[in-house]
Parts: structure tokens; C-alpha cells; sequence
């Protein structure tokens, strides 16, 4: 991105940003949950076949996890402040079944920013509060931004979102990723045989139905790992692995270091590895 201040919070993995939207060359994915507030302008974001766009005044939270890109701007750039904070980090802030369960099955939550809200301001403290080494305000000011957009967004449904069988297969997935459920689990709530219950997940969330379960599954475990003293092994069986070479083997593929360096990285210096 040109043009704009970019901070990563003295906390695990919060990044935020502010400036010029950029066009992206192609789509991308990160385990974060993405809030956005377009302070001038308006911005377009591809998410598999589905567009996505945030008016001047609106914020917008989603699951950056499905691959989604910005597109070009009509016109002059639009100017934005984005804040990215993992998945593991936003599970800890017991957040209502309402609003959780539509953002994990991708539906972007968009609504307008109360008018006494200076996004520009906001960020502009937020950075602050990082050069001083006290992100503690701000992490709270974007679990509370994020709240009010995910509790708006309740009677402002964006429908932009995938059609109702794939909602079906990713909120089953949702529901019971501990367990051991195959594709044809997963294709047999929406009443389809499993290939083609594959192809329609995979083109509404652009991944397949095992990645989908993997990163819930990783997730919990990051989760159970910030906020638990259990050992690596029981998270892993706590968050549907059937077995701790699995976990541990799927775990690294995903986040970039083992169960142990994480909670160990997190617990000794407050930054998450990787």
C-alpha cells in the first residue's frame, strides 16, 4: 500500500493501517478478522464471485481467511483505515453466537460508522498508544468498533453472501468441526452427493471443505492455546485433530511454528511467531 501509516500493535498479531486504497493484482487470505472504514470514497472487494462494496461512513468486518481482492477504483482512490486481528485473538472475546456464526461462514458485516466516530482520529491514536508500547486502550477500541459494526449489521444484512447450501455445509462445519465428519457428512445436510457438494463449496468459498474445517480447526486450537493451561496434545484433541501427529503436523503447515513455540512466544513476549 502507498502512502500510508502502517503499525503492528505491541499485542499478538494486531495490524492497522491507514491511506489510499490500493487495486490488488490478485485475491489473498490471512486468518484475521478484517475491520475497514472508509473515511472518503467507496471500495469494491471481489470475494469469490460475489462484490462487496463500503460506502464513505460504513465500517466492514469479515473473515479475511476467504480469499477475497480489492478492485480497482472508479474513480479517485478511496481512503481507508483497516485493522487486522487474528482469528485466535477475536475467539477470546466471546463474541454473541449471532454475530460470530455468520462472520466464520463468510458473510462480510457491513454498517455505518456512528457519527461521532473519527476513523482518521482513531487510528491515528492507535499508532500513538503503539509508540508509547500500551496497546492495551486500543485493543479494546477495535473489539468495541467491531462489536457495534457486527451488532448494526444484524438489521442491515448484506446479501452479498453465498447461496443457502453453502451457508448449510459451512455452518454444519461450524457447528461440529470437533467431531470426525467427512465431505460426505458435510454434503449430506444439504442433500447433495459429496462431488458435487465439493465443487459448490469450493467455488462459493474458494477453498475446499477440507481446508475450511482444517483453518476452524487451527483456529480453536490457537484459541485454546492463548487463553488455557492444557498441554498441546489434549488442545489438540480439544479442537477435533484425531490424533497429536496430525495436529501438530497441520498446525506448523498453517501458522508456521509448533503448538509449543506458539504459547511459548505468546507467553514470553506477547507477540504471536511467524
Amino acid at each position: 500500500m502507498k502512502d500510508e501509516a502502517v503499525v503492528e500493535l505491541a499485542h499478538p498479531g494486531i495490524w492497522v493501517a491507514h491511506g489510499a486504497a490500493p487495486a490488488m493484482d490478485g485475491a489473498h487470505s490471512h486468518d484475521d478478522i478484517e475491520l475497514n472504514v472508509v473515511t472518503s470514497g467507496a471500495i469494491e472487494y471481489l470475494m469469490g464471485e460475489r462484490r462487496v462494496r463500503v460506502e464513505q461512513g460504513q465500517s466492514a468486518v469479515f473473515w479475511a481467511s476467504l480469499p477475497h481482492r480489492l478492485l480497482a477504483p472508479a474513480g479517485a482512490p478511496a481512503e481507508v483505515c483497516w485493522a487486522h486481528v487474528p482469528l485466535s485473538t477475536v475467539l477470546t472475546w466471546d463474541l454473541p453466537a449471532v454475530d460470530l456464526r455468520p462472520l466464520l461462514e463468510g458473510r462480510p458485516a457491513l454498517a455505518s460508522v456512528p457519527p461521532d466516530v473519527d476513523a482518521a482520529s482513531v487510528w491515528r491514536r492507535w499508532e500513538a498508544d503503539f509508540a508509547r508500547r500500551d496497546a492495551g486502550a486500543a485493543l479494546l477500541e477495535v473489539q468495541a468498533l467491531m462489536r457495534r459494526t457486527l451488532r448494526a449489521a444484524r438489521t442491515q444484512p448484506c446479501g452479498t453472501g453465498p447461496t443457502s447450501r453453502p451457508l448449510e455445509m459451512a455452518a454444519f462445519i461450524m457447528d461440529r468441526f470437533r467431531d470426525p465428519i467427512a465431505a460426505a457428512d458435510v454434503a449430506a445436510v444439504a442433500h447433495l452427493n459429496t462431488e458435487y457438494a465439493m465443487t459448490l463449496f469450493r467455488k462459493a468459498w474458494n477453498m475446499t471443505i477440507g481446508d475450511f474445517l482444517l483453518r476452524r480447526r487451527v483456529a480453536e486450537a490457537q484459541r485454546l492455546l492463548a487463553i488455557t493451561d492444557l498441554d498441546c496434545s489434549a488442545v489438540g484433541y480439544a479442537a477435533g485433530f484425531g490424533s497429536g501427529s496430525n495436529f501438530y503436523a497441520q498446525f506448523a503447515k498453517l501458522v508456521g511454528t509448533s503448538p509449543g513455540q506458539y504459547r511459548a512466544a505468546l507467553r514470553t513476549t506477547g507477540e504471536e511467531p511467524g
